[in-house]
């Protein structure tokens, strides 16, 4: 059967997203000069690369165009990333509201930059966790799976360097956080 035109939102939409994350944390990266406290940000960009080259290879699978040919960093089709990534890269501590993310960007300072790091985790474990819910084909379902458990290493990365009694989280509810930051996801990751 073919892909549903939501299966093919949803694979348009990741790439972009998994893209979204990769350029935000390059970006963030640069600003704070590579330095070693954040390397973080630079081992999270290579596994998003990773992540972007799995939804190309969906999307050439499928035959979908990729919104992501030849952009440009920080640069989307979808109007909402496009405003999202100004807003996670800003150095304003007043920040629309686009998606729920930080009210302070990236820039502001090291610990709004790891914040910043971990709402992006947080919203594509969230998103990722719709889209498996619009399709039942398992290579789909696989891939969407890999990036959930990528996801969940980023942010338990950020949350560790922002201090695991200090978190809140941003979009997640309480035993949602709790469950991917503690052993029990074990099981879908492993």
């Amino acid at each position: 059967r073919a892909l549903s035109d939501q299966e093919i939102a949803d694979l348009v939409f990741m790439r972009e997203e998994e893209k979204l994350a990769h350029d935000v944390y390059v970006e963030l990266y640069e600003h704070y000069d590579g330095g070693t406290e954040l390397i973080v940000f630079a081992n999270i960009a290579a596994s998003e690369q990773r992540h972007m080259d799995a939804m190309l290879k969906l999307l050439n699978k499928y035959r979908i165009e990729d919104p992501a040919e030849d952009a440009l960093p920080g640069v989307f089709e979808n109007p909402v990333l496009a405003e999202l990534y100004e807003s996670l890269v800003s150095d304003s501590t007043d920040n629309g509201d686009v998606l729920g993310e930080p009210a302070s960007g990236g820039k502001v300072g090291v610990e709004e930059a790891l914040y910043v790091g971990a709402w992006i985790e947080e919203r594509d474990m969230l998103d990722i966790l719709h889209a498996i819910e619009h399709t039942g084909r398992a290579d789909i379902v696989g891939v969407y799976t890999d990036l959930l458990c990528g996801s969940r290493s980023h942010l338990r990365a950020f949350v560790k360097r922002i201090g695991e009694d200090n978190y809140e989280p941003q979009i997640l509810d309480v035993d949602g956080l709790e469950y991917w930051l503690g052993d029990e996801s074990d099981e879908i990751c492993m």
